[in-house]
């Protein structure tokens, strides 16, 4: 039986390593190098690494720290949930019935209002259909999805999508606040006309995605593989990309800005951007 489960980010897990390492081993691992060292871990359980995962659970098997098993344990369902990411969510849904509560977007439109508890039934038990359009998600974290599902219109505020498989959906017209997207495949989606705010990817991959006429005010893209994707007519406001695999990028009437910033740092965070993504930039 398939068990999705929300589990923590990989940088996370490396933190919590890192605690642990530097304090059985403080010669090994100065704090001065904590930075670099939550990199290099998180690059092994992301497979981007020569060494291997099992090398570094030998040695944390020599590391005596007491909160060493509960972060093994994480480990272990962090490589668990990484591999469902290429099965499909297909457990339909069951004939019990969802009872809603509203908020009201505006004087025309409602949304449902979709908390952690909702969510994991519905997850148990079959997403029931339109349980993500025109939704208010609440500090839900998302750790399955069926594919080819629309959160169109929808409000998610302080979300996250933990090593979550986002293939075919829609987010256009949605509203995305405080968001973080970790460890997860997006692939052929679709977020037209919407609005992302300080929300974050990190250790994703994205490719076939449709980020056309958005608006993304102080969002960042790190550690992820980025392979067509579009944005089209989008303003990035104070967004940053840092090491980034990219390829087919479009950056065609795209405005890159930084509110309160001088001329010149909006000059100099545009050709970042552009440089980040492998990108040539247009002459004036």
């Amino acid at each position: 039986m398939i068990e999705y489960k929300a589990v923590p980010s990989g940088l996370e897990i490396s933190r919590r390593i890192v605690d642990c390492l530097e304090d059985s081993a403080p010669q090994g691992y100065a704090p001065g190098e904590r930075s670099s060292t939550i990199c290099k871990l998180n690059d092994i359980l992301q497979g981007r690494s020569t060494r291997s995962v099992d090398e570094l659970l030998a040695e944390l098997d020599k590391c005596d720290d007491t909160r060493l098993p509960a972060v093994l344990e994480d480990v272990q369902a962090f490589l668990r949930q990484k591999e469902l990411l290429t099965t499909p969510y297909v457990k339909r849904a069951n004939q019990r019935p969802f009872t809603f509560q509203y908020r009201y977007a505006s004087e025309e439109r409602r949304l449902k209002i979709i908390d952690q508890t909702l969510y994991d039934r519905a997850a148990r038990e079959g997403f029931p259909v339109n349980f993500f359009r025109e939704s208010y998600f609440d500090h839900v974290t998302f750790y399955c999805l069926p594919d080819r599902v629309s959160f169109c219109n929808s409000e998610l505020r302080g979300c996250k999508f933990a090593v979550c498989r986002i293939k075919g959906i829609s987010f256009r017209y949605s509203r995305i606040y405080d968001a973080e997207f970790y460890s997860s495949i997006l692939n052929c989606g679709d977020m037209y006309e919407s609005v992302l705010d300080h929300t974050h990817f990190h250790d994703c991959e994205l490719s076939y995605m449709v980020m056309e006429n958005a608006t993304l005010k102080n969002c960042s893209t790190t550690d992820c593989t980025m392979d067509n994707v579009d944005y089209a007519g989008s303003t990035l406001d104070g967004c940053t990309f840092s090491r980034i695999t990219a390829g087919a990028i479009c950056l065609d009437w795209t405005t890159i800005t930084q509110g309160g910033a001088t001329e010149e740092e909006c000059r100099q965070n545009r050709e970042a951007i552009y440089k980040a993504l492998g990108v040539k930039e247009a002459a004036a």
